[in-house]
């Protein structure tokens, strides 16, 4: 479980070596130019909101990375939505075209599944897959004999909590070693792999939510939130009668693929992703429903679709690069008080993992890219957008997908049968690292959620909790 909260908003087993190819060029680095979009945002900053200093219109000094996400936004909404409704009628049929186990749990009542299907979005059908996962989170213990009376209790806090901030504080700094404040010298690089020595190397886990803009349910003005506010994530309960929609970002952190060469329980390699996506929900996607069903007391939660980043990397395929998805998270509390907290995801199916340039212009300038921490995108924008117009400036290919059928193809099909090098086995692996990092954020909140007596008292909540920022 994850430590106590820093602010803000799944051990992975062992992989196998198509994943690590998979994963190699996050690994190198190659995320620059969303770090610096995010650098140039920070500086442009301004904003307003209803009760924060009063709307404006259309944010000014956007990115051209923002202005693409903001027009492309209500596209993927509807996108969002429609996935949603899909999942509403397979959920409640409980008909999967093809469904299969995700994870095994011992001594605890939990359950999830993956699956693959269809479902038509944008008029055509697409092809998807998605997991579920539903896991115990808490219950009354109190000793009264008004046993109803208590689970009422548990009913408005958990609604209080997940409505208002949840979103604030899902994600977790993990323990670390202590460093004592001693006057040293750092080693030598080349020493360095061999030193003892304390240093410090914080490690998040968990969904770290930023909002950014929001469009109005009276005039349908949009507007950009004030940077202060940009980790005090509204009231969803706001999301309908006040806002029309809201726009996000979400970090994903411990997003990372590990590697064992050896088989499990030998060295292993870690290769870290930076992933992180933009959202946007509306009131479809907030839940915050009395007395739903017989024994359930309240659903309470939230869900959002992913916008496709604009400038598309060498990731083909993850958060921020996906043609249609959807996250949702509930939470259902009973008449006896017990909780449950569901988690769903569905995303299209990917048609490409990994995507490699063949312009040679293109490929200088991802390098580029990378030499100048990012910069070089901003500076050579003019002549990056000229070489764009060129013929087959946007060739590509997939060394991943490329590999795979290659090594089917010279072993008669013996590597996807033996080795696990298939397609759909990146995908169960996809799948399973989602269901891993839902699990560890609602187990990393249930410490957040048992710290505070009384989530209604407002006046007496931290700081940390009201700002969703660390330190605070």
């Amino acid at each position: 479980m994850a430590s106590l909260p820093a602010g803000g908003g799944g051990p992975g087993g062992g992989m196998g070596l198509a994943e690590a190819i998979w994963a190699m060029p996050r690994w190198l680095g190659l995320g620059m130019d969303a770090m610096m979009s995010r650098m140039v945002r920070a500086v442009a900053g301004g904003g307003g909101v209803p009760g924060g200093g009063g709307p404006r219109g259309r944010p000014e000094n956007l990115t051209r990375e923002e202005q693409a996400v903001l027009d492309s936004a209500e596209l993927y909404l509807a996108r969002g939505r429609e996935l949603k409704q899909w999942w509403e009628r397979a959920w409640t049929a409980n008909c999967f075209a093809q469904r299969f186990p995700l994870s095994t749990s011992y001594n605890r009542p939990d359950m999830s599944f993956g699956f693959f299907d269809a479902a038509r979005v944008d008029g055509r059908e697409m092809p998807i897959l998605g997991s579920f996962q539903s896991l115990f989170y808490d219950q009354t213990k109190s000793p009264t004999a008004d046993r109803a009376a208590a689970a009422r209790w548990m009913r408005d806090q958990i609604r209080e909590f997940v409505l208002h901030y949840f979103m604030r504080v899902s994600y977790f700094e993990e323990p670390q070693a202590y460093v004592p404040a001693v006057e040293r010298q750092p080693p030598p690089a080349l020493l360095r792999p061999f030193s003892l020595c304390f240093e410090e190397n914080p490690s998040l886990v968990g969904f770290g939510f930023s909002q950014h803009f929001f469009k109005r349910s009276d005039n349908g003005e949009i507007g950009e939130f004030p940077k202060a506010d940009r980790y005090a994530i509204v009231d969803l309960r706001e999301v309908g009668p006040i806002f029309r929609w809201i726009l996000l970002h979400v970090d994903i952190f411990d997003f990372n693929f590990t590697y064992q060469p050896l088989g499990p329980g030998t060295p292993s390699l870690t290769f870290p992703l930076e992933e992180g996506s933009y959202l946007i929900l509306d009131r479809t996607f907030v839940v915050d429903e009395e007395a739903p069903a017989p024994g359930v007391l309240g659903r309470y939660g939230f869900g959002y679709s992913f916008i496709k980043n604009p400038v598309p990397g060498l990731i083909a395929y993850g958060p921020g690069e996906f043609e249609a998805a959807i996250e949702l998270i509930t939470f259902i509390v009973y008449r006896d008080g017990k909780v449950r907290a569901d988690a769903v995801f569905v995303a299209n199916r990917p048609t490409e993992i990994a995507r490699v340039p063949l312009n040679p212009a293109v490929l200088a300038g991802k390098a580029a890219s990378l030499a100048t921490l990012g910069v070089a995108p901003y500076v050579l924008g003019p002549l990056r957008d000229a070489l764009a117009g060129l013929p087959f400036a946007g060739a590509a290919f997939d060394p991943v997908a490329a590999g795979i059928a290659l090594a089917n193809f010279l072993s008669g099909g013996l590597a996807a049968e033996n080795l696990c090098l298939s397609t759909q086995q990146l995908e169960k692996i996809f799948l399973v690292k989602h269901f891993m990092q839902h699990y560890q954020t609602l187990e990393g909140s249930l410490q957040t959620w048992r710290q505070i007596s009384n989530w209604l008292d407002a006046a007496a909540l931290p700081r940390w909790v009201v700002t969703g920022r660390a330190g605070e």
